[in-house]
């Protein structure tokens, strides 16, 4: 039997990709048999000759996770745009039913799953209207929620906390990240740790030279060490 978490954001680009690529790290040196899970990848790069999921890519240069594609990132697209449009681009359709016996596979092999979602919660996952709240959900995942530091992230969090919510599913941590010492990000954290409701909240500070594109872990590695237990984190997984 698995347990995992599902790894969502605020919105695109706050840092889910590093974070999920920082606990990845910390389960396997940990000795966790651990999988890596992104159900729908939008962006590939090139590894050895074959087209790649970015994301799969980079998690597997910073933790040595290594799996079949087709398991991991079920649903991967060239065009680094939203999911629906990144299916519709190639002629595909996203079915929550694929998605769901790739994560069987993984669950029959792994003791732990990062799940790691597509951009923001209320994200379409193909035209009939399919959202990534709604997958999450059906998938039975407990969420971690990735947000960033700085001016607007109050409202950016609260809103998804809501709508987690409000969907039903189980916000179990938050990971504010790129965190420095202004005045406003401190502040952002305290009002956060205050209003959110929610008991584990996480701070990473900035990565120095970390580029998930073009496969740059930067000090990753030792950041995650400094920073994340993780004890911690596997006490917020649940059976999936």
């Amino acid at each position: 039997m698995s347990k995992g978490i599902y790894i969502i954001g605020t919105d695109t680009e706050v840092g889910k990709t590093v974070v999920s690529a920082g606990l990845m790290y910390l389960l396997l040196k940990n000795n966790e048999h651990a999988a890596y899970f992104k159900p729908v990848a939008s962006g590939e790069v090139d590894v050895s000759g074959a087209k790649l999921s970015a994301d799969l890519a980079f998690v597997g240069a910073v933790s040595g996770f290594s799996e079949d594609p087709k398991i991991a990132t079920p649903y991967s697209f060239a065009d680094a745009v939203a999911p629906h449009l990144a299916a519709r681009l190639s002629g595909r359709r996203i079915d929550p039913d694929v998605i769901s016996k790739s994560l069987d596979e993984l669950k029959a092999r792994y003791d732990v799953i990062v799940a790691e979602g597509a951009g923001g919660l209320a994200v379409p996952l193909n035209d009939e209207g399919t959202m990534q709240y709604e997958l999450i959900g059906s998938l039975g995942f407990p969420v971690l929620l990735v947000a960033r530091a700085g001016l607007g992230t109050i409202n950016h969090t609260l809103l998804t906390l809501g709508m987690a919510r409000q969907a039903g599913l189980k916000v179990k941590g938050i990971v504010i990240n790129s965190v420095g010492q202004t005045l406003i990000e401190q502040d952002n954290i305290a009002t956060i740790k205050k209003l959110a409701g929610v008991d584990a909240v996480f701070t990473l500070p900035a990565i120095d030279a970390v580029d998930t594109e073009k496969g740059y872990p930067g000090d990753l590695r030792d950041v995650f060490e400094r920073t994340i237990d993780i004890g911690d984190i596997l006490a917020l997984m649940e059976t999936v």
